[in-house]
């Protein structure tokens, strides 16, 4: 007999299913109606992090997250602002949330979603990519020891080696991504995620967008966010995080989410 949350459909009748932490913090809310729930970010201040989510990978340890392979994740979702009017990063899927309050990874970074940066960010992982727009995307750092992560959180912050660090990340990481930018972000699409413990298949409106092998195979939990971050990272870039005003406001709005762990 399946387990009650090998499939989860939120259609947000009755408000949000009981399986979604709501967290909200900052100049952000949290709205729903009937059919609806909607992310916002209103008069977000430079320096303070502003973040509307919801997510189940606050409810255990990121090495004891609930997702694995091989399922699907549907989400019918909309934006108030196209790709590069919209500000600070967005998105929704699964990741292990590997970051502290601090800023310190405590676990390599996983992730398989749909993630949109603005253009004050630089995020590709992979070379010759624009770092910022709407993306179909995982990240694959598979594990680590705590002991390992402490080390290179401390390498980390020193001067001038956060490149080399990166350097070595790429040896060990697998990252995939592919820009939508004919998706239109504003008009209601349906987005699809079929992982699988060789490959990932993403696809916009029922037809196939990108697909890429040796995705994430650690647990993973679900989210679904914006937020007023905006981060350079990657192989051969300097590390930088900020969090920006926004004043105007922003929002994501989710029609439904639907996961459905396949036999």
């Amino acid at each position: 007999m399946a387990n009650a949350t090998d499939f989860i459909e939120d259609r947000f009748i009755r408000g949000f299913h009981p399986r979604w932490v709501r967290f909200a913090i900052g100049h952000s809310e949290i709205e729903s109606a009937p059919g609806l729930a909607r992310l916002i970010i209103d008069g977000a201040v430079e320096g303070q992090l502003s973040d509307a989510e919801i997510d189940d990978h606050r409810t255990a340890p990121r090495w004891d997250l609930h997702w694995t392979p091989p399922l699907t994740l549907t989400v019918r979702a909309r934006f108030s602002h196209p790709a590069g009017a919209l500000r600070g990063t967005a998105g929704f899927g699964f990741w292990n949330d590997p970051f502290d309050w601090s800023g310190n990874v405590q676990a390599p970074p996983n992730a398989i979603w749909f993630f949109y940066a603005s253009p004050e960010s630089d995020m590709a992982f992979v070379r010759d990519l624009r770092g910022h727009g709407w993306r179909a995307a995982f990240l694959n750092g598979g594990k680590a020891d705590r002991v390992t992560m402490a080390v290179g959180n401390a390498l980390f912050k020193i001067p001038a080696m956060n490149k080399l660090i990166f350097a070595a990340a790429e040896k060990r990481m697998d990252a995939a991504e592919f820009l939508l930018d004919e998706v239109d972000m504003t008009k209601w699409h349906e987005y699809k995620i079929e992982w699988r413990a060789d490959q990932a298949i993403f696809a916009v409106d029922a037809v196939e967008v990108f697909r890429a092998k040796n995705p994430p195979n650690v647990p993973l939990g679900f989210v679904a966010w914006v937020d007023n971050n905006a981060t350079t990272m990657g192989p051969g870039k300097d590390f930088s995080f900020t969090r920006i005003a926004i004043a105007e406001r922003e929002w994501m709005e989710l029609a439904y989410v639907k996961i459905e762990r396949d036999a």
